[in-house]
């Protein structure tokens, strides 16, 4: 598959600059280091949302390991995503009114590494609090990046190229989610087997156990547990297994952000638009004009134009 995906890669980029009448992606938009912003936001929101997805697809199933319930697990995601929320516009309206445009997005994925290096730390010991507190603040990393990305990229940019930069940029997150599962998901399923294969106990049980491949197969790792009771030792083995390969896949997500993080650095300065700043101040202009009894008068009787009449 990853064969594949540099054939057609290639391909895609030939039709695209020898052949496509409109390109989806331009490669204009790829080359020029004044508009460097474009691809560095589709990169970086892509690896935003590999965050995202592996996040919220892989934590229910780890905390159903350690212990927890369905319901609480699937709950648990909650706190992650309402933070997402609120840190998203908090910071879409304290850049739209103080500016700071790239500053507040290097220091919102800042705090990433530091969420992902926390809930690395959770066990089958781990209060609630803690994990919803742990989630608190990996949210308000992910949230306070994730629309301020797609301005980084539009700012700056001719009018008529904004609406393929939106579209470019709108496509990351569903990448950036495909490549996150996959790649989480890789890391977290080879950790586990190996942790497991090399188990003394689990082991001894492998060679006599017709099952032994759904033991460890990290897909049915919660059947699995589900299955051997709670004094088993095996049980507990799986348990241990399986928060190591959290750990691990953890890891991974903090990489990733650090990656993030230089890309960040790469960044150009942005700066909002002024001109609607200087159509509110010409309408005041006009008010103030209309209200002190001068009116403009443009004529054209003798080549003259903005000629003031005083009343």
């Amino acid at each position: 598959m990853l064969c594949a995906l540099g054939v057609s890669g290639i391909a895609f980029c030939v039709v695209e600059g020898r052949y496509a009448k409109m390109p989806i992606a331009p490669g204009r938009l790829f080359v020029r280091w004044g508009w460097r912003n474009v691809p560095i936001m589709m990169v970086t929101r892509t690896l935003l949302f590999f965050h995202n997805f592996a996040m919220i697809f892989y934590i229910p199933i780890f905390l159903q390991v350690i212990g927890l319930s369905t319901v609480t697990s699937s709950a648990l995601i909650i706190p992650f995503l309402a933070m997402a929320a609120i840190s998203s516009s908090a910071v879409n309206a304290t850049t739209s009114k103080y500016g700071y445009v790239r500053t507040m997005c290097t220091c919102g994925i800042a705090i990433i590494p530091i969420g992902m290096g926390l809930m690395s730390t959770l066990n089958e010991k781990s209060s609630i609090g803690r994990i919803v507190g742990y989630s608190l603040i990996s949210g308000l990393g992910f949230g306070s990046a994730t629309q301020i990305t797609m301005v980084i990229a539009q700012v700056g940019l001719p009018a008529d190229e904004l609406s393929t930069v939106t579209a470019l940029v709108g496509a990351a997150p569903t990448l950036g989610g495909t490549l996150g599962v996959a790649v989480v998901g890789t890391v977290i399923n080879n950790a586990y087997q190996q942790t497991v294969k090399q188990s003394t106990i689990a082991s001894s049980l492998f060679q006599n156990n017709v099952n032994s491949t759904i033991l460890s197969n990290p897909s049915d790792v919660i059947a699995s547990i589900s299955s051997l009771a709670p004094q088993n030792p095996v049980r507990k083995v799986l348990i241990s297994a399986y928060v190591s390969a959290w750990k691990k896949g953890c890891y991974t997500l903090v990489g990733v952000a650090m990656l993030q993080l230089v890309l960040c650095a790469m960044m150009r300065r942005v700066d909002f638009d002024s001109s609607s700043r200087e159509e509110v101040e010409e309408s005041v202009t006009n008010e103030d004009i209309k209200e002190s009894g001068i009116s403009k008068h443009i004529t054209q009787d003798t080549g003259t134009i903005g000629h003031i009449v005083v009343h």
